[in-house]
């Protein structure tokens, strides 16, 4: 595969992000950043920032989603630089970490920022204000990557100490940490489903269900660092890079590796990006060069093969690259492939070999049909044996050749052969009830007696009439438990009309069921899910679908009746809930009060801030956010009266009014350790300390001095 664009930037390439309308914003080592046309393939601006280089293969910097701001790390300063992208200006220095910054992430919905750092903490940040709004657990060691969900619900972040520690950003809430990894973590990135994929130093990639906190699976290990990886756009696959110049491709619904060598540059891979709509992969290197693949660029390639009739290059090109698998292109091959094999299957029934030898050829040098074909032909060598046991109507003969070569299931002969059954079995089960026919029904089905797979019918036919009619009559009542009992003591009854009718009406109801589901319809849901529980293949996705229409009807019930709390409990056991247009309707309303809460944590307005959350104050699952927005409130209220004159005794009392709502916690204790430099005599002896758990049960100061 070769690229459509390659542009020499000259200086490693340390981060390519998306920021939609077919624009890319690439950053260099030395931070020049520069924004490209993805339609023109053209540069289209840009601007350096004065700042250290920054460091490849890591996550110190990264760039919001809608492409306004990027954060980069300060080296040496503890610090990150919030860039507005739009202006080209410095929007805040944010940093509250005590060693070097050395990862960050913005959220989908760029709202956040977090940092996460050698000191083992992570801190989030409202990008707007430039103020911290949350801590998330620390870890032993380094945070080295962190990732947020794609609904911006949910936080990972990844560290040195081997571990990976998963928070719930709408509530604030730690939800648990994943000691999955053997080696430092390098990067975290969510899929769909409550899906999650992190990579290590060591090359391991592992997908993890983020909701549960198990391993869903481990994929075939890299050979070095993992550096980046991204998905396409239906996340079927994985392209993984490590220091290496090979893209690794993966495929994630048989959680396999494809190729290690799907495209190969000329450098060191440095990062990566994928742009979903444009099928665009898009590789930044070591020594400066972006190339930008088209991943279905092959589709014109394998065109011209087809064309050309070259079929083994055609098909080599899409097991090179599957993604193939899903252009018109490769449509038209397999539609190719099926004619091909119809036809072939036809001039051997009229016995012309040698043609069918022929058409058949292009297609000899792929493994794969090769052994098809083969198999096709030998089978055919016993053809003629097949047609005079049908024209002769030995048919035990004929099914006994077909059973032992298949493919002659798929001729006109064997079709015919059918046909014949059906129509002799329809005549004998619409005169089995007559005596006078006895000798004619068993003259009509004469022909089949000692075909293995027709004898129990006919003989059911003689010896068990009521079979049939209790069978039709099952299947007309819709009892379907009773049908399948029937149909488990009397396998041989998988052969008749009625046994195909009821799957199909299985298949529907199924259909309908998850179509009602989505609709809201939960009762419709239940009613069509007590019929499904008596397909036994259909039992255990019956099950699923009960549940979850249980769950949704008493969902909807609780908030109908605004019971937020056992809403919220009940979406923090069922994370699927989370998807659903009344909790995005809960959700975006809590968001907005949440973000006019930030504005005066900001400014240390303890007050507005519970003026704003008054009405979630009674639910258990928002108070932990409500308490890191106060708790950010007092601790700016601290640190604006530690840069004043302000006495000691006042500032000691800030801190031990403090410790009594929240403990002694890292962020209290920095700014102990700050006003101690700065020459403040404290006495911080013999306080109760309080539980940053409970801290509505506290009396909450609207100044933290009071």
């Amino acid at each position: 595969m070769q690229p459509i664009k390659i542009f020499t930037i000259k200086r490693p390439i340390s981060k390519i992000q998306y920021i939609g309308e077919d624009k890319i914003v690439v950053i260099d080592q030395l931070n020049t950043v520069r924004v490209f046309d993805l339609t023109e393939l053209k540069l289209d601006g840009g601007f350096r920032i004065n700042l250290p280089e920054n460091r490849l293969f890591s996550n110190s910097l990264a760039i919001s989603y809608n492409g306004n701001y990027l954060g980069l790390t300060i080296p040496q300063k503890n610090k990150v630089a919030i860039w507005n992208l739009k202006n080209k200006k410095l929007a805040h220095t944010v940093g509250w970490h005590k060693g070097e910054i050395e990862s960050v992430a913005f959220d989908y919905k760029n709202r956040y920022m977090a940092t996460g750092g050698t000191d083992g903490r992570t801190h989030l940040w409202n990008i707007e204000t430039g103020k911290i709004v949350g801590n998330l657990a620390p870890h032993a060691d380094y945070v080295t990557a962190i990732a947020f969900s794609q609904n911006s619900l949910w936080c990972a972040t990844g560290s040195y100490d081997k571990s990976i520690s998963i928070t719930n950003i709408s509530s604030m809430q730690f939800a648990y940490k994943m000691k999955i990894h053997s080696t430092m973590v390098t990067k975290i990135k969510f899929l769909k489903n409550f899906l999650m994929v992190s990579g290590d130093k060591e090359g391991n990639l592992i997908i993890s269900n983020y909701t549960k906190g198990k391993v869903h699976k481990r994929l075939p290990k890299l050979p070095d660092t993992v550096v980046d990886f991204v998905f396409d756009a239906q996340e079927k696959y994985i392209f993984a890079s490590t220091k290496d110049k090979n893209i690794f491709l993966y495929d994630l619904l048989k959680n396999d590796i494809i190729t290690d060598k799907f495209i190969k540059v000329n450098s060191t891979i440095t990062c990566l990006e994928f742009i979903p709509h444009l099928m665009y992969l898009i590789i930044g290197t070591a020594d400066g060069i972006l190339y930008i693949y088209d991943i279905l660029s092959d589709e014109k390639e394998l065109e011209t093969y087809i064309q050309e009739k070259n079929y083994a290059n055609a098909y080599q090109l899409v097991q090179n690259n599957p993604l193939l698998k899903d252009s018109i292109s490769y449509s038209h091959l397999e539609k190719i492939w099926e004619k091909t094999i119809n036809k072939a299957q036809q001039l051997l029934e009229q016995n012309q070999k040698d043609t069918a030898e022929q058409i058949l050829k292009p297609f000899m040098a792929i493994s794969s049909k090769r052994m098809f074909i083969q198999s096709l032909l030998k089978d055919f060598t016993e053809f003629e044996k097949f047609k005079m046991a049908i024209s002769k109507k030995k048919y035990p003969l004929a099914y006994s050749l077909a059973n032992r070569y298949p493919t002659f299931k798929q001729t006109s002969y064997y079709q015919h052969m059918e046909k014949e059954w059906k129509k002799a079995f329809t005549i004998a089960r619409q005169l089995m009830y007559n005596k006078s026919k006895e000798l004619y029904i068993k003259q009509i089905l004469m022909p089949f007696r000692g075909v293995p797979e027709k004898t129990p019918i006919i003989q059911s036919l003689e010896n068990e009439k009521e079979i049939y009619k209790l069978l039709k009559q099952k299947l007309t009542q819709k009892k379907f438990y009773d049908f399948f009992e029937l149909i488990n003591r009397h396998p041989f009854l998988t052969d008749l009309d009625e046994y195909q009718q009821a799957l199909e009406f299985g298949k529907k109801l199924l259909q309908a069921a998850q179509n009602t589901l989505k609709e809201g319809n939960y009762n419709k849901v239940l009613q069509y899910t007590k019929m499904l529980e008596q397909f036994p293949m259909y039992q255990e996705q019956a099950k699923r679908l009960i549940h979850k229409a249980n769950i949704l009807a008493n969902f909807i019930q609780f908030i109908a009746h605004k019971e937020y709390d056992k809403v919220y409990e009940y979406v923090k056991n069922e994370p699927f809930l989370e998807e659903t247009k009344d909790y995005k309707h809960l959700e975006a309303m809590w968001e907005n009060k949440v973000k006019e809460a930030e504005q005066y944590s900001a400014k240390g307005d303890v007050e507005h801030i519970l003026k704003s959350l008054e009405h979630y104050m009674k639910i258990k699952e928002k108070l932990p956010k409500i308490g890191e927005l106060i708790k950010s409130a007092y601790l700016y209220q601290l640190l604006k009266k530690l840069k004043t004159k302000t006495n000691d005794k006042t500032i000691e009392k800030g801190f031990k009014n403090y410790i009594k709502i929240f403990g002694l916690d890292l962020e209290i204790s920095d700014l102990i350790t700050l006003a101690q430099k700065s020459g403040r005599k404290l006495d911080l002896t013999n306080i109760e300390e309080g539980d940053k758990r409970y801290w509505y049960k506290n009396h909450l100061p609207l100044n933290i001095f009071e």
